[in-house]
């Protein structure tokens, strides 16, 4: 497990890294320790609905679906110990540390000890290299927090159930927190025209933990959520 005291050390490093220092006073501080209550393995639109496929991305949908279901080889990255990506990250079921300065965002995701970063003020490469995470930056409106990442691979899966996307998929976040300082909410949106017939959003949210730390998780092959 890891300790109060490397955690703090862990924080303060992180802090120091992100130039500006703390989090401005007129912005919300989403530094913490967050969980989603429950794991969710299928996304869904913030109708209920599947998200719009195109036809050839359906099919590829529909396939890892049966596959999982007959118990076959579905080939999820996660699987082979690969980065989740975003946003599946954002929806992994394990502790996520968030760590918030005034011009850098970093979540730390206990699973596959994900690392991201999001840079507030930032702006994009003219052509960023594709990754498996992206480059994400970030402004305030008021009081949420407003992310956009682009330059992906295609190598990752939005959900455990397969859902795809390609190299062209821009994501946008809205982070906001409650005003007591318990939940943190993401509204996602997606847009990635080779994959959906029109950009679509979901949500998740978090609660903040108390008296937990983030522990050591080792990824194997054939690792299973």
């Amino acid at each position: 497990m890891i300790t109060n005291t490397v955690r703090k050390a862990a924080i303060a490093a992180i802090a120091l890294s992100a130039l500006g220092g703390s989090a401005f006073a007129a912005t919300p501080d989403f530094t913490g320790l967050w969980r989603v209550p429950a794991f969710v393995g299928q996304l869904k639109t913030t109708k209920g609905q599947t998200p719009p496929l195109q036809p050839a991305a359906a099919a590829v949908y529909q396939k890892r679906m049966a596959d999982r279901a007959a118990g076959s080889a579905v080939g999820d990255p996660l699987d082979e110990c690969k980065p989740y990506g975003v946003p599946r990250m954002m929806f992994a079921p394990y502790p996520m540390l968030v760590v918030q300065s005034a011009k850098q965002v970093s979540m730390v995701q206990q699973g596959n000890h994900t690392f991201r970063l999001i840079y507030v003020g930032g702006t994009h490469p003219t052509d960023p290299d594709p990754t498996w995470l992206g480059h994400s930056i970030a402004h305030w409106q008021g009081s949420t927090l407003v992310a956009e990442t682009v330059g992906f691979n295609d190598l990752t899966w939005l959900d455990r159930a397969g859902l795809p996307h390609s190299d062209q998929m821009k994501v946008i976040e809205r982070i906001s927190l409650s005003k007591d300082g318990k939940t943190l909410s993401d509204l996602i949106t997606i847009d990635d025209p080779k994959t959906f017939t029109a950009p679509w959003s979901t949500r998740v949210s978090y609660k903040r933990q108390k008296g937990m730390d983030l522990e050591e998780s080792i990824c194997v092959r054939n690792h299973k959520m």
